[in-house]
C-alpha cells in the first residue's frame, strides 16, 4: 500500500502538472503568435488565436473560422527594382493572410506603394496567388558583365540560384507548387541597358551575350535536378517536374525617364536604340524557346509599347505630363521608376494580356 507520503507526492505532482497546463493558456485579447513570439498558441476556452499581422495574433472570443481550403496557385518573379517587393526567402512565406509572405504588403518597392506584383497578386488576380518575389533591386543579369550599383546586388543568377538551392524548387510541404499551377516571370534588363549603352564595340553583340546568359538560367528553370532525399545520387532532369509557364516582360522606355533626360537627346536616342535592339532579339528568344521546350507556355508583355503610349498622352492616363516625378499624379515615382498608380496600369494591362490562364 503506498504511504501517506507517497499519495501526497502524487497529488502534488498531478497539481503541478494542472497548474502548468493552466498556465500555457492565453486569456482573452492576450498575444498568442507573431514573427518574434515563442510563447504558448492556446487561448483558454471559448477563444481562438487570430492573426493580426505578420508581428501579431491575439487570442479573441468565438470559434476559429475553418482553415482555407484552396486552391492555391504559385508566382515566382524575378528581375529588379521594377519588380522587388524585398522579399527574403528565409523569413514569413507567402499565407492566406499576406500572399506575399514579408514584408508586409505591399513591401518595400521601386518608388514606394504597391507595384505590379501586388496589383497583380492581391486585386487583378483570378484565384489565390502566393508570390515568392526573388526579384531585386539594381539587379542586371550577370554582374559580371554590367556591374550594379553595389557588390551585394544579387543578379539574375543568383536570383535563380536562391530559388533553386533554397529548398523552395523541392516542392516541400510548404510551397507545395506544381508545373501546372506555378508562374515564373521575368522582368531583367533596365540596369543592364542603361549602364552599358553607352559603352564602345558592337551592342547588339553584348545583347546575345546578355540573352545567352538570360535563357540558359530561364533553361535551368525548366529542367532543374534536384539530390534523391534517400540518397546521394542525382535524378536526371527529365525525371523532374520543373517550371512551365512563364511571363517575360520585355525592356521599358527608361530612355524617357527623368534620370535619362536629363543626360541629353543624344544619350536618350542612343539608349532608345540599344532598348529596340533588345527587345527584338528577347521576342526571336522567347520564340525560341517555346518551340524548343514541349509544353511550355509564355507570355511576352509589351512594356516597351505601353510606356510609350502612356508618355505619348499622359493625361489621357490621369497623370499630369510625363516628366514630372515624386507627387500625386505623376506618371514616375522617382527620377528613374514609375509610380504606383503606373504600376497599377501596368498589373491591369498584364492581367488582360494573361486573361483565361489560371492566375488571372
Amino acid at each position: 500500500m503506498p504511504s501517506r507520503l507517497s499519495y501526497l507526492l502524487i497529488s502534488t505532482t498531478a497539481l503541478a502538472a494542472s497548474y502548468a497546463a493552466a498556465q500555457t493558456q492565453i486569456p482573452v485579447f492576450g498575444q498568442c503568435g507573431g514573427l518574434t513570439y515563442s510563447g504558448s498558441t492556446t487561448c483558454v476556452a471559448g477563444s481562438f488565436c487570430q492573426w493580426e499581422s505578420d508581428f501579431f495574433s491575439q487570442c479573441v472570443p468565438g470559434t476559429a473560422p475553418p482553415p482555407f481550403g484552396g486552391p492555391i496557385n504559385f508566382w515566382f518573379p524575378f528581375g529588379d527594382s521594377y519588380t522587388s517587393t524585398s522579399f527574403n526567402a528565409t523569413s514569413v512565406l507567402p499565407n492566406i493572410h499576406n500572399p506575399l509572405g514579408n514584408p508586409p504588403f505591399p513591401g518595400f518597392t521601386g518608388a514606394g506603394g504597391e507595384n505590379y506584383v501586388g496589383y497583380d497578386t492581391v486585386t487583378f488576380n483570378k484565384s489565390v496567388i502566393f508570390t515568392y518575389n526573388y526579384a531585386y533591386g539594381g539587379a542586371t543579369i550577370n554582374a559580371s558583365l554590367v556591374t550594379p550599383f553595389e557588390p551585394t546586388v544579387l543578379s539574375l543568377i543568383d536570383q535563380v540560384n536562391e530559388f533553386l538551392t533554397g529548398g523552395v524548387a523541392s516542392k516541400p510541404a510548404t510551397t507545395p507548387w506544381t508545373s501546372a499551377d506555378a508562374l515564373f516571370s521575368v522582368w531583367i534588363g533596365v540596369n543592364d541597358l542603361a549602364g552599358s549603352y553607352f559603352q564602345p564595340g558592337d551592342r547588339g553583340a553584348f545583347a546575345e551575350t546578355l540573352l545567352d546568359g538570360y535563357f540558359a538560367l530561364i533553361q535551368k528553370l525548366v529542367r532543374h535536378s534536384i539530390t534523391h532525399a534517400r540518397s546521394s545520387i542525382l535524378i536526371p532532369p527529365q525525371y523532374t517536374a520543373g517550371a512551365r509557364n512563364f511571363l517575360f516582360l520585355n525592356v521599358p522606355r527608361v530612355d524617357l525617364t527623368p534620370l535619362i533626360i536629363q543626360e541629353g537627346a543624344a544619350a536618350q536616342a542612343q539608349l532608345k536604340a540599344v532598348i529596340t535592339d533588345f527587345n527584338t532579339r528577347l521576342a526571336t528568344r522567347v520564340a525560341s524557346f517555346k518551340a524548343s521546350n514541349s509544353g511550355v507556355t509564355t507570355w511576352l508583355w509589351d512594356s516597351n509599347a505601353v510606356f510609350t503610349t502612356i508618355l505619348s498622352a499622359p493625361t489621357q492616363f490621369g497623370f499630369v505630363d510625363a516628366v514630372s516625378f515624386g507627387n500625386t499624379g505623376d506618371f514616375w515615382g522617382n527620377n528613374f521608376h514609375p509610380s504606383q498608380a503606373a504600376h497599377q496600369i501596368f498589373a491591369k494591362d498584364i492581367s488582360t494580356l494573361m486573361a483565361g490562364s489560371l492566375w488571372f
